[in-house]
């Protein structure tokens, strides 16, 4: 947690810190970003950063799980508790691709911290960040499962986990260039991405899923 300092802050100097600071890692990455070069961006002094953070991990793991906040709030904090996977899963989708395109640094944070030499963040933040995605994955199936909408041969751990992999591959795709090539190559999408293209694809995807789910 950052010392009692920074949350005395004006709201709008730290949003502009950490939003600052998300760019500037996602973009260079962990190793390569200087606070220095944070601390000029956001309008404020290098010494101020370690007034706030007692050092740059505890600064990165902030703003990582900054982010992860961010992205949950996008798309869950619209989500109606009853309804079913079916819709939770196209919200999930829909939510999270618009959270991917209007956030991009948040997607390519998650990219980070699968790097090679990033091991001991993954450590610190990957259960975090999964954990909960995967227990409402599994409530999910498991209800669906009992109310008769989804198949009930269904191995609840595998889906739970191939449903959010499709999920992982789907956003990451909007902001890495070699996830979109490899993504345009296989779906064969011609030219650039679209709204009208993103959406469909995203439907093709989410039925896609329906359809694995469905009752037999």
């Amino acid at each position: 947690m950052p010392k009692t300092t920074f949350f005395s802050l004006p709201d709008e100097k730290r949003e502009k810190i950490l939003r600052v600071a998300a760019r500037m890692f996602a973009e260079k990455g962990y190793n390569l970003t200087d606070m220095a070069a944070i601390a000029a961006k956001a309008g404020i002094s290098k010494g101020s950063i370690y007034n706030y953070f007692s050092s740059k991990e505890e600064f990165y793991l902030y703003v990582c799980r900054d982010g992860l906040n961010r992205s949950r709030k996008a798309i869950y904090g619209s989500m109606q508790a009853d309804w079913n996977i079916y819709k939770q899963v196209e919200h999930i989708f829909r939510q999270g691709a618009q959270f991917a395109r209007e956030y991009p640094e948040y997607v390519r944070l998650y990219l980070n911290v699968s790097s090679t030499g990033m091991e001991n963040f993954a450590r610190k933040l990957t259960l975090e960040v999964e954990k909960k995605t995967a227990d409402h994955l599994k409530n999910l199936l498991k209800k669906g499962m009992n109310d008769g909408i989804v198949r009930e041969d269904l191995d609840v751990n595998l889906a739970a986990f191939l449903i959010n992999s499709l999920y992982i591959v789907v956003v990451v795709s909007l902001v890495s260039e070699h996830f979109k090539i490899r993504m345009k190559e296989y779906l064969n999408i011609l030219g650039e991405f679209d709204e009208n293209t993103i959406h469909k694809e995203i439907g093709e995807v989410i039925n896609l899923i329906h359809r694995f789910l469905k009752s037999r």
